[in-house]
């Protein structure tokens, strides 16, 4: 498994208030977007994803505490990456989100996809 090695620090997306950080862990690749996930933005975070996933990082953790929205489109983007994640032998977790999100991917029915932390540190521990 490669780590984050290869994508790492801030992405600016070009997007007023988006940011996606990359952060190096050994056992995963820890993305950090900054700011709402729309259309628009989330366009960042899908192509951080994809980049990660194309170099071979198949352990990645979205850690959402600096996100208080995300749209239909983008829990769509995750969880297609989860999906391709898990077919290449890893996984995609989400971790620190907010109450309302959680509530909103239970409602979507998105737990059984993507695996929710309550914090970093947890998220990053693979068995």
């Amino acid at each position: 498994m490669q780590t984050a090695g290869t994508l790492l620090g801030s992405a600016p997306s070009g997007i007023p208030g988006m940011n996606v950080e990359v952060m190096p862990t050994d056992r995963a690749a820890v993305v950090v977007p900054d700011g709402d996930l729309n259309a628009a933005s989330g366009a960042e975070l899908k192509r951080t994803l994809e980049d990660l996933l194309a170099k071979g990082n198949t352990r990645l953790v979205v850690d959402m505490e600096r996100v208080a929205y995300v749209d239909s489109v983008v829990w769509g983007e995750l969880a297609t990456a989860a999906t391709r994640a898990r077919g290449a032998g890893g996984e995609l977790r989400i971790c620190a989100m907010c109450g309302e999100l959680l509530a909103i991917l239970t409602m979507i029915r998105l737990g059984g996809v993507i695996a929710v932390f309550p914090t970093r540190k947890l998220a990053t521990v693979f068995a």
